[in-house]
């Protein structure tokens, strides 16, 4: 084991992890969206309006750009700002349909799209580029 990768492991018996999953149900899919989905680079902000994103410009907040690309409304919306190769164009936006897409915000441009078997929450670019989603 590597000392970067810890890990726990608990010893169960047969019988107590059968008896641990059939009392256990699955929590209720919930969506509470006390916040609008939004986001922004160093020259656009960037919300969402149901199923459509809005891409004002920073300064002015005209509108810039609009994508259509999602058919449900829109949970959440995270650009890239902190890797070289994203550098604020990439922008991954994911919808109560439980798809996320990448798309580049200069061209417009569907880059991947991606769908999630749990609910996601969030998602956060790192640096080399890929992106961590984390679930409900």
């Amino acid at each position: 084991m590597s000392a970067g990768h810890l890990e726990r492991q608990r010893s169960m018996s047969s019988s107590s992890r059968s008896v641990t999953a059939a009392l256990m149900p699955s929590p209720p899919l919930e969506i509470n969206n006390d916040f609008e989905p939004c986001a922004a680079t160093a020259s656009s902000f960037l919300f969402a309006q149901g199923s459509t994103i809005l891409v004002l410009h920073h300064d002015t907040l005209a509108v810039d750009r609009k994508f259509d690309f999602h058919t449900e409304n829109i949970l959440f919306i995270a650009v890239d700002n902190v890797s070289e190769s994203g550098a604020g164009r990439l922008v991954v936006s994911y919808d109560t349909s439980q798809t996320a897409i990448i798309w580049d915000i200069f061209t417009g441009q569907e880059i991947a799209r991606f769908a999630s078997f749990e609910l996601l929450r969030v998602a956060s670019w790192m640096r080399n580029g890929n992106i961590a989603f984390e679930r409900v």
